[in-house]
């Protein structure tokens, strides 16, 4: 003989299987929209606070975001991310920032440009950056993948 409390699971597994089955009414949930001038102005933020760090907590990222550079991970979350553009410590050497060529496809953002690295007046070292970056659909940076080399500048011209 079963027990009254066996009799009463049963009837609730019961109950919940046959609510399954039942076809749901409520609407989905929404799934983000990120639009491409969305991403663009995310990475153009970014770039920017390569040079401004006021632009620091403005830049839109994951908060597991990743970044590497020539294939090294540089980069392991948002915040740290930010702090980093915030205390400016590796860009506060950045005198400029030129000749950016924007394009996307999809979920990435891609832009190549010249910068030049300095004090002052004096230009030490130039490069052309090529980065790419993936966004999610909550229209956060997720991943930042860069390429660069370094050139000896110019002093006497300021740059390329």
């Amino acid at each position: 003989m079963k027990s009254p409390a066996s009799a009463v699971l049963a009837c609730a597994l019961l109950a919940g299987a046959a609510l399954c089955l039942i076809p749901s009414t409520a609407a989905a949930a929404p799934v983000g929209t990120c639009t491409s001038a969305q991403q663009l102005a995310g990475a153009e933020t970014y770039v920017a606070a390569l040079a401004d760090p006021s632009f620091a907590y403005d830049v839109p990222v994951a908060d597991d975001v990743l970044r590497f550079e020539n294939g090294v991970q540089t980069g392991f979350s948002g915040d740290v991310m930010q702090a980093e553009l915030a205390a400016h410590l590796q860009y506060g050497g950045i005198t400029g920032i030129k000749n950016q060529r924007w394009s996307g496809t999809g979920n990435l953002v891609r832009v190549i440009y010249d910068l030049e690295y300095g004090v002052g007046d004096i230009n030490l070292a130039d490069s052309t950056i090529d980065e790419t970056f993936a966004f999610n659909s909550a229209c956060d940076i997720a991943r930042i993948d860069a390429t660069f080399s370094v050139r000896p500048g110019n002093p006497i011209t300021g740059g390329n």
